[in-house]
């Protein structure tokens, strides 16, 4: 049924519609984003506890293929849209000691700094055309800088950012759905090198492809060591781009005492990358087209990886799906939610698709707040979030 259809028929027949639902029949809507059809289920608890692989189970949003991953999922959560109007947003951080998100808008070379009840406003004018940004064990930012080719420290205080963001702040304008929408400008906002420290920009003398994603090591002999991903994506050609100096993309760690150690250059886009709760698993996405998944490495006790493993084989890409393996973060559960094609997956540790939230644009990354209740995603032009049980 084509969607107008449907909106009309669920205008017009709502009664029946309640109906339906409380007798635990089917009904149809369009899922977010792509204008496909996709069966929406009515979910008592008898269904949800028999969905699986074969017979996965659709709740609005939510598709479940493990009735385990309920225990995480809440199924009566709204996709919020929290901001919109940006280009290409990625990276986004939740900042402990602000109770708030920072995320990287590519194109426009800024960093926007997200808070309930505040809205968004700009923290940084030029970031180097930053996508990953994480804070260190000390909560400094590092922001890996595509386009700059580097990994940087921003040697200013978060404090003294926080403090004078509101006079680079951009209007906030309310829907009448309650969202915001902001008017994203480039404007003429100099990159100043003296802001950062510079931790990484070479291999063995050879530039760096353009930095992607990072997650810090948090414990035991490897504390403070920085893994992170260089696909090509920040050089104009890519693959072909005259200026692209390795003859690879790589997966580094790179120590707090500065030593750069390349841990696998056979992924030909290596993007997301995430540890696991006891950091013994690496993890690491692979937005090939041709082959597109995620990939898992045992860590060792100094750091190095080894075993590399297939998690998860993503489909390759067809007329009524959007994305690619992208951004990925470990729940404390030890479930990886990973952006994916139609938006987010959720897998168990050993690589099985426990559920997928599909979302209204293509989702690039993500990150949780401090106590994991909520998810926040960057997805294409617009910050969207949804909600977790505690």
């Amino acid at each position: 049924m084509h969607s107008l259809n449907k909106r009309y028929v669920t205008a017009s027949m709502l009664s029946a519609v309640i109906l339906i639902v409380l007798s635990g029949c089917t009904a149809k809507n369009s899922p977010s984003g792509d204008g496909a059809q996709a069966q929406v289920q009515s979910t008592p608890a008898s269904r949800l506890h028999s969905a699986s692989l074969n017979a996965p189970v659709r709740a609005g949003a939510f598709e479940i293929f493990d009735p385990k991953v309920l225990s995480v999922l809440d199924l009566d959560a709204k996709i919020n849209v929290l901001a919109k109007g940006f280009e290409w947003v990625e990276g986004p951080v939740w900042s402990v000691e602000n109770e708030a998100l920072l995320f990287s808008d590519i194109p426009t070379h800024k960093v926007y700094h997200y808070k309930a009840g505040e809205g968004v406003s700009e923290l940084l004018a030029h970031s180097g055309f930053s996508n990953g940004l994480v804070f260190n064990n000390q909560q400094q930012l590092i922001l890996l800088q595509s386009r700059t080719r580097q990994i940087g420290l921003l040697n200013t205080p978060m404090r003294t950012l926080l403090a004078d963001r509101k006079t680079r702040a951009q209007p906030i304008a309310a829907t009448p759905e309650g969202r915001t929408e902001k008017e994203t400008k480039t404007g003429d906002a100099i990159f100043d090198t003296s802001n950062y420290l510079v931790l990484a920009s070479r291999y063995q003398g050879k530039r760096l492809n353009s930095p992607n994603d990072g997650v810090f090591s948090r414990k035991g002999r490897t504390k403070g060591t920085l893994y992170f991903t260089d696909p090509p994506y920040g050089l104009a050609k890519q693959l072909e781009d005259p200026a692209k100096e390795l003859a690879f993309q790589g997966v580094y760690a790179l120590s707090p005492k500065g030593k750069l150690t390349l841990l696998d250059d056979s992924l030909v886009y290596p993007n997301g990358i995430a540890l696991s709760p006891d950091e013994k698993t690496l993890y690491v996405s692979a937005s090939n087209a041709a082959n597109p998944g995620w990939y898992s490495y045992a860590v060792g006790d100094d750091g190095r990886v080894h075993s590399r493993k297939l998690f998860h084989q993503a489909p390759v890409q067809s007329h009524n799906q959007h994305g690619l393996p992208d951004g990925l973060k470990v729940h404390h559960s030890g479930i990886v939610f990973a952006t994916g094609p139609g938006g987010v997956w959720l897998f168990d540790p050993q690589g099985v698709l426990l559920a997928k939230v599909h979302m209204p644009s293509i989702s690039a990354n993500l990150a949780f707040n401090a106590d994991q209740t909520k998810v926040f995603v960057t997805a294409h032009h617009q910050l969207l979030s949804f909600s977790l049980k505690l």
